[in-house]
Order: C-alpha cells, then sequence, then structure tokens
C-alpha cells in the first residue's frame, strides 16, 4: 500500500458503543418469600419476551422448556445464587445472541464505574478461534502503551504471559490483557508473513478512541476511507470535511470504504451516513409490533452522490456498519468484496426485574429493500477475498487492490 497519501484529517474522541441509551427504571427490592419473588421476576421475564422478542416462536429454541423446568425448580426451592444462574441459563437459551442476563450487584457495579476509562494497552481488539486461537489487533490507540512497543493493527496475540490463547476464553480473553497501570504484561505476538516476538508491554490508563483514518490513492483519484472501531459524535463531519476539502484538492474518481474493523452500534451516524452516499427507500426496521421504513434524502458532499463505491467487509464488521454495507448493496449503489459478516444488527430492549437485576434481549432486526432479514445471514459480499484482517498490512492487502481494480475498471 505505498501508492497511499494518508492525509490529516484524522480526530481522536471517545468510543461510544452502547446496545440501549438510559437507564430502565428498576422496581425496589420487595420483602416477599424468595419463591413468590423468584416466580413474579420469571413471570415478569416470560410475559416480555412474549410480548417483545424479536422472534415470536420461542419453543424451538428451547427456551420454553427450560422456563418451565426452572419453574419448577424456583417451586421445589432454588437459592439466589442457584437462581441467577438460571436467569443467566435462560438468556443463553434464546435464538442468536438474543439476550443478555444482568444481576443487581453487577448493574450496580456497571453503573459506579468510569467506562470513559480503562487500564490495558491501547489496543482495539478481536479473537479467531483457529486454526490457532488467537487475538487479532484491530486498531492501536494512538499514543498508547501497545503502539510505544510496537504493536500494529493485523497483528496477532498467540499468548499472554506464557499461557496460550484458548477458543473456549472467546473475548474473555481481553482480561488477561488489562490489569493494574504500571504492571507489565508479556505477549507473543505475530505480524502478517514474519516470525512471531516476545513484547513487553507496560499497561497504563486510558481512554478509548479510535480514528477516522485514510487518503488519495496517487495517480487513481481514488479516496480511500478506513472506518474507526468505535466512533463518537465527531465522525460524521470529520467525513464530510474530508470529502469537502479533497475533492476541491483532487478529481475523485471512486471511494473504498473499509469497514473490516467497524463494529459499533451506539454512536455510529447510520442515516447520515446513507444520506451522504446514497438516496430513496434503503430497507426497514422492524419488531414484533411495527416495521419503520428507512426513507433517506440524499445530500452530495464532495461529489459523493455520484462517485462510485467499494465497500469492503469482514467477520468483526458488526452493527450499524453492517447495515450501512447491506443498505448500500441491495440498492446497488457499491459493490460488496471481502468476507462475509456475523449478522449481530440487533435492536435491544431492556426490562427491570423485580429482584433488582436487568434482562436485555433482541426486541429489532433490519430488513434490506430485498427484504432480506440480515440477522440472519449477514452481509455476503459481491466479491469474495479469502483474506483476514490478520493476514494482510499496509503493504500487502489484496482486498484494498480488489477494490481498486474494481474502480478503475469501473472508469
Amino acid at each position: 500500500m505505498k501508492h497511499i497519501r494518508i492525509l490529516s484529517f484524522v480526530v481522536l474522541g471517545l468510543a461510544a458503543c452502547a446496545r440501549f441509551s438510559g437507564q430502565p427504571d428498576v422496581p425496589d427490592l420487595p420483602t416477599t418469600d424468595p419463591v413468590e419473588r423468584q416466580l413474579r421476576v420469571l413471570d415478569t421475564l416470560s410475559a416480555a419476551l412474549d410480548e417483545q422478542f424479536i422472534y415470536e416462536d420461542l419453543g424451538s429454541s428451547g427456551w420454553k422448556s427450560a422456563h418451565a423446568d426452572y419453574l419448577a425448580q424456583v417451586k421445589g426451592g432454588l437459592t439466589e445464587v442457584e437462581f441467577e444462574a438460571a436467569l443467566g441459563d435462560l438468556a443463553a437459551k434464546l435464538p442468536g445472541e438474543g439476550g443478555v442476563y444482568q444481576s443487581r450487584s453487577e448493574r450496580i457495579q456497571a453503573d459506579l464505574q468510569n467506562t470513559s476509562l480503562y487500564s490495558g494497552i491501547g489496543a482495539y481488539v478481536s479473537v479467531r478461534a483457529g486454526p490457532e486461537p488467537h487475538i487479532v489487533i484491530l486498531s492501536i490507540i494512538e499514543g498508547s502503551p501497545a503502539g510505544l512497543a510496537g504493536l500494529k493493527a493485523h497483528d496477532s496475540i498467540f499468548s499472554i504471559d506464557g499461557k496460550p490463547v484458548t477458543a473456549e476464553e472467546g473475548m474473555d480473553v481481553v482480561q488477561r490483557v488489562r490489569g493494574e497501570a504500571d504492571t507489565t504484561v508479556k505477549l507473543e505476538v505475530g505480524s502478517p508473513g514474519e516470525p512471531r516476538r516476545a513484547v513487553q508491554v507496560t499497561r497504563a490508563t486510558l481512554a478509548a478512541a479510535d480514528t477516522l483514518k485514510g487518503g488519495v490513492l496517487t495517480r487513481s483519484g481514488i479516496l480511500y476511507l478506513l472506518m474507526p472501531v468505535a466512533s463518537d459524535d465527531t465522525l460524521m463531519d470529520t467525513m464530510s470535511q474530508a470529502l469537502e476539502n479533497i475533492s476541491q484538492q483532487n478529481q475523485l474518481t471512486g471511494v473504498i470504504i473499509d469497514l473490516r474493523v467497524a463494529h459499533t452500534s451506539g454512536g455510529w451516524p447510520l442515516s447520515e451516513m446513507l444520506a451522504l452516499y446514497a438516496d430513496g427507500r434503503l430497507g426497514e426496521f422492524y419488531s414484533r409490533t411495527k416495521s419503520t421504513p428507512v426513507q433517506i434524502k440524499g445530500v452530495d458532499v464532495g461529489g459523493s452522490q455520484g462517485l462510485p463505491i467499494v465497500l469492503i467487509i469482514g467477520p468483526d464488521t458488526e452493527g450499524s456498519p453492517e447495515i450501512f454495507a447491506a443498505a448500500l448493496q441491495a440498492s446497488k449503489r457499491a459493490t460488496v468484496i471481502g468476507l462475509q459478516t456475523p449478522g449481530k444488527i440487533f435492536g435491544y430492549t431492556t426490562v427491570p426485574l423485580p429482584n433488582g437485576s436487568y434482562f436485555t434481549f433482541a426486541s429489532q432486526s433490519y430488513k434490506t429493500s430485498k427484504g432480506q432479514d440480515l440477522a440472519e445471514f449477514g452481509v455476503k459480499p459481491d466479491v469474495e477475498i479469502k483474506a483476514d484482517w490478520d493476514e494482510v498490512d499496509l503493504e500487502n492487502d489484496p482486498a484494498i487492490d480488489k477494490a481498486i481494480e474494481l474502480l478503475v475498471k469501473g472508469q
């Protein structure tokens, strides 16, 4: 990727990624018999799911039978610890990633935490279960310990303090990388095409932040934009200003929007992004009770409405960026290349339960203008590029090369 000239239009901001906004009203803990209280919790949960859960048929998932089993167990007597474990199991029984249980103590702890700060190395990451379990670095926070230690996007972490990453850990492995500020962690790191190396990183207290990056590909007039892992309310202004300024200095012939590490929902300017590049009806959001069309009035900024677009997607493209890609693909506004996305696009509802806990479940989904439910299959690329994020780097990226090829041919 030596043909990319990086422009200075990136900005830092706090990452905003939340499944729901605001805090539901939580009922006071009742002073009733434990069995009665637990039955009230199960009744409240069952009623909410019957009315609002995105999929009407809960029986096929095993949820109904599990609920009946736990009703019987509650009547026979369950401790609070056993009951909370039962609620966690019921959340796991919902189809897909449809439910999360948060106990009263977990809720209080979460409310007291400053979620904008954490102690760690300063890297946005994902995980891969195979062929060898490892952490994938999606992006590095500027000036963070990870960056100072030489870690880069596309790197992989195979072991932490001498202990291998395991598939069973999933994203919980992140807790082994994090730790108190001024402590150290030893990592076994591999970069694409290079031998593994040992890296020691001193942790620090950090603010989560990522940036929009990109530049004009020399001689081609193609603008490349790498969307951040997590966005804040400055993302749309930054992109609009970049398009306006760059189009005044260059004759743009196309845009590549790289969504491979973008997996945020809260704070991602979906409607504004769609308006920048498209126009008209672009699918619909639906729940059990209603459907809301996504009706977009396009706004041209720096020629954005007429520029050919190639979107790059992958297994870490989640949430609103997935919807953005699916909407432009279905309307034939963009060609989509890369690897299939996971379909993690649900909107969520949080129900306060009588024991002071929260139960969050999927209550909204998205269908494209072709009627395809994005949660079922994710976004399938028009052109598959069999190269994952941890298999490429800035100098050798088949997805970007293919995107350039498609745009140049289109000219």
